[in-house]
């Protein structure tokens, strides 16, 4: 379905402040194919019911029309890269019929190939840097697959663009009115914010906050793995720089509601609790304080129509540790939900954070943010209001179809950058799921073994349990105890 994209006027954009960190990362660890990193998000939906497949391809057509972000490519790439907005695209659309497969084996193969467009690489030099797969399991069941390069796509961008996309096909069917849809050609439909005006938003924003000495005063994260690596250092070289693989876990019963009324009492939300949570985590683990974590907000700013746009518009913060031996579990949560104030509240971008706490960063460039951080972790957004059916078709997202402990393999790559820094991008860090119930450790299986990632969530999930049942313990007395 892809014809050659049309190109629009030859001005040219630098990145937006929320695309500096993902760019410096990319522009590190693959300098000459960014597209080879595969730093991408992706997400599907299950459509039940009859589907027109060829209003389903229009609709995405639509979608790309009505953003900007689905139209970049990269007109020059460096530390320092300039963009262009195409003014149409022809999607990349592929259609995969699993109907013939026996039941048993569908869900499998459906993991496979959410697996595939979560690892595809992309030519940063010709949009689009996405693609969609429709997937037949039955005649009236289908799956969706939609994968983006995350430089054009943040983790609420999916849920909008399958919003849209879901409204368009149903205005295309007759199934809703034009004033109800989002599409380029809905009379009155409230358009989504320009690239370039969100870009300047962010920059506006940037010149309009201080910073304290906090930030300054951090410096990069000392080099330090906090998780055992699994062979020397030079049995690593021909290791695939960029396989991941995730362990699943849950919380107990109880635990998730325990979590839930502690963030009630102390005016905070559930993630803040589950961050404290890791933070304590960490410290019982390895005995050390003042470890940095690293986490994302939304950052999507208070302009009409920004929260109905695609495109990156997550930012990087990293919280000093606030787990001490004589700080208590619920002190801990309320010094980490003022810590995320501040560095929410001044929103600075990768480059002025990087900046101000190493001084030869620009020298060094790319210098990525896995230096301002010794260990990630963060929570699956919020969903974009989404509807669950539209004219004669039901939507939903089963888990059922999700890859779990799959290891996204790809060529070798030769360690560009220091090994250290590899390893620590693919050390274990943990994303908690979206009702807050449990989530995965995602880790790189050539560096960790699966028991590390295992060992992990095990005291992951026993640390978050301490907090709910005795918020009061001081962190020193915490016990995470043996199997």
């Amino acid at each position: 379905m892809q014809e050659e994209s049309v190109r629009c006027d030859t001005e040219l954009h630098p990145l937006a402040p929320s695309q500096e960190a993902i760019w410096e990362f990319i522009h590190y660890f693959s300098p000459d194919d960014p597209g080879a990193e595969r730093f991408n998000v992706c997400d599907f939906r299950l459509l039940e019911g009859p589907v027109h497949l060829e209003s389903l391809y229009d609709a995405i057509d639509d979608v790309a029309r009505r953003h900007d972000a689905l139209r970049i490519e990269f007109a020059e790439l460096g530390r320092d890269p300039l963009l262009r907005i195409l003014h149409d695209v022809r999607p990349v659309v592929s259609f995969v019929d699993l109907s013939e497969l026996p039941e048993e084996k569908q869900p499998g193969q459906v993991a496979r190939l959410i697996q595939e467009s979560s690892a595809q690489s992309f030519d940063f030099r010709k949009a689009p840097l996405w693609s969609v797969r429709l997937v037949r399991i039955a005649p009236e069941r289908h799956l969706v697959v939609a994968g983006f390069s995350h430089l054009v796509c943040d983790g609420r961008s999916l849920s909008v663009f399958f919003n849209d996309l879901m409204r368009n096909y149903s205005i295309r069917r007759g199934d809703l009115p034009r004033t109800a849809g989002t599409g380029p050609t809905t009379p009155g439909a409230p358009r989504e914010v320009a690239f370039r005006e969100i870009a300047e938003l962010q920059r506006v924003a940037q010149d309009s906050t201080t910073g304290d000495c906090q930030t300054a005063g951090l410096g990069p994260a000392r080099p330090v793995i906090l998780f055992p690596v699994r062979a020397q250092r030079g049995e690593l070289s021909g290791a695939d720089m960029v396989a991941e693989s995730s362990y699943a876990f849950s919380f107990e019963d109880g635990i998730a509601s325990g979590v839930r009324r502690l963030a009630w009492q102390l005016r905070t939300t559930p993630f803040v609790v589950l961050l404290a949570a890791y933070q304590v985590c960490l410290r019982l683990r390895t005995g050390l304080d003042d470890l940095r974590i690293g986490t994302v907000t939304l950052a999507r700013g208070k302009m009409d129509g920004s929260a109905q746009s695609m495109g990156q518009f997550t930012t990087n913060v990293y919280l000093l540790s606030a787990a001490r031996a004589d700080v208590s579990l619920r002190d801990v949560v309320t010094r980490t939900h003022a810590r995320l104030k501040c560095e929410t509240t001044r929103g600075w971008s990768f480059k002025r954070i990087a900046r101000a706490v190493h001084p030869d960063f620009e020298k060094e460039r790319p210098w990525p943010f896995v230096h301002l951080f010794h260990s990630w972790f963060q929570a699956d957004p919020p969903r974009f209001h989404e509807d669950e059916r539209v004219g004669n078709l039901s939507i939903s997202r089963p888990d059922m179809f999700w890859p779990t402990g799959v290891t996204a393999n790809g060529p070798l790559m030769p360690p560009a950058g220091d090994l250290e820094l590899w390893m620590k991008r693919g050390a274990p860090s943990i994303s908690v799921n979206r009702a807050r119930t449990g989530g995965t450790v995602t880790y790189n299986p050539c560096f960790f073994e699966a028991d590390v990632a295992a060992g992990l969530a095990r005291d992951y999930r026993r640390t978050v349990g301490e907090f709910v049942e005795r918020p009061d313990l001081p962190v020193g007395r915490v016990q995470l105890g043996q199997d």
